[in-house]
C-alpha cells in the first residue's frame, strides 16, 4: 500500500511540470536591469507549489496572479511599490481543490517586466497490473 501511495505522489510530483518563459523586458537604457526575480518550484506535499519572487527596483509595483486555461483569475495580490515593508513575496499555492489542467502564474509590473510559469496539473490514474502467467500445481 506505501509503494502504491508513493507512486502516486511521485507522478503527480512529474505530472506537475513547469515551464518557464523567458522574461520579456521593455528595452531602457540598462536591459540587463529588471524589476524582479521570480521562481516556481514543486512543494514537498503533492498538490502544492511554491512561487517566489524577490523585487529589485522596489519604486515598482509588481503584480502576482494564478489563471486557469479559461482565463479565470483564481488568485490576485499587488506588492506595493515604495513604502512598501517587503520586497519579497513567498507563498505556497495548495491546488489540491482544482480541476485538472493548465494554469499560469502571470508576474508582471507596469509596462516594464513580465514573466509567466505555465504548469499542467493532472491526477494519474491507477492501474492493477496483472500477471502474464500463472503456475498451478497438483
Amino acid at each position: 500500500m506505501k509503494t502504491r501511495i508513493t507512486l502516486i505522489v511521485s507522478f503527480m510530483l512529474l505530472t506537475l511540470t513547469a515551464s518557464v518563459s523567458l522574461a520579456k523586458t521593455i528595452q531602457t537604457g540598462n536591459p540587463e536591469k529588471r524589476a524582479f526575480q521570480a521562481a516556481m518550484y514543486p512543494a514537498a506535499a503533492s498538490s502544492k507549489v511554491w512561487l517566489a519572487l524577490e523585487k529589485s527596483l522596489p519604486q515598482f509595483k509588481v503584480n502576482v496572479e494564478l489563471i486557469d486555461q479559461k482565463g479565470n483569475v483564481l488568485f490576485r495580490e499587488t506588492l506595493p511599490g515604495k513604502g512598501g515593508k517587503s520586497n519579497r513575496f513567498r507563498q505556497m499555492f495548495d491546488l489540491s481543490d482544482v480541476e485538472d489542467g493548465n494554469y499560469t502564474f502571470r508576474v508582471y509590473t507596469a509596462g516594464f517586466q513580465s514573466e509567466e510559469f505555465s504548469f499542467r496539473l493532472s491526477t494519474p490514474t491507477v492501474t492493477q497490473r496483472l500477471p502474464t502467467r500463472l503456475v498451478s500445481m497438483k
